[in-house]
């Protein structure tokens, strides 16, 4: 039996990258795309004292004005919670570490989400909302399927892997496969280096240093025998 594999039935976080990467690169903060950001460390060496003390987190929204060397400045905290743990200056200082990666968002004002995860103290940081710049395309995901004919047709796997410094993932592996033994979670493995990560989540987190888990799911259509 052949398979015939329809690009959109290549789902999960996947195919939602390559999606977003056909439309435009992100992460989009009110029209800014970050190409640097604060790593994991950054936002652990800033974590205030008193939020670190209780181990609890907080969220911020700053807004910025971007200057001309593309980062943000003159920020001001629209909202703090909790309040009276030192989020917001934390927050002001971590977003100096930001950069546009367009030039005319100079003079635009932004919101900047930024979120403090108590897990960047214990290197259990992990990517929840990642904005993918590139992703795999359906030829790359058909180099990578396994040459047998298995007749399994519905396969799920998720991968572990870690943010590096230039968003790329490393150190990837097979956290889970369903059915098991098909070769597909080699397969997925392959296409890792096909992943860029923005250095900035879309809801306000580092990515760099943080773990991901990064579910595909193959859903594979049978051709029916030439007559």
């Amino acid at each position: 039996m052949s398979l015939k594999i329809p690009a959109l039935m290549i789902v999960g976080a996947a195919a939602v990258a390559a999606c977003a990467v056909a439309a435009q690169a992100d992460p989009q903060v009110d029209g800014a795309s970050w190409v640097e950001a604060p790593t994991v460390a950054d936002i652990a060496a800033a974590y205030p004292a008193k939020a670190k003390a209780a181990n609890i987190g907080g969220t911020v929204t700053l807004t910025c004005e971007i200057g001309r060397d593309l980062r943000p400045r003159d920020c001001e905290a629209l909202k703090e919670k909790p309040g009276l743990y030192g989020f917001a200056p934390a927050a002001r200082k971590l977003a100096e570490k930001l950069k546009a990666g367009e030039s005319d968002m100079i003079g635009r004002n932004v919101f900047i989400p930024v979120t403090f995860d108590p897990a960047v103290l214990t290197g259990a940081a992990v990517v929840t909302k990642p904005a993918w710049t590139a992703a795999p395309g359906i030829d790359d995901y058909r180099a990578t399927f396994p040459t047998t004919q298995n007749g399994v047709n519905d396969v799920r796997v998720v991968l572990g892997c870690t943010v590096a410094s230039d968003g790329s993932l490393s150190g990837c592996a097979v956290a889970q496969e369903t059915p098991a033994g098909q070769g597909y979670g080699a397969g997925a493995l392959a296409l890792t280096t096909k992943f860029r990560m923005a250095p900035w989540s879309t809801d306000g987190e580092p990515t760099v240093g943080a773990k991901i888990r990064l579910p595909i799911h193959y859903v594979l259509t049978p051709v029916p025998p030439a007559k």
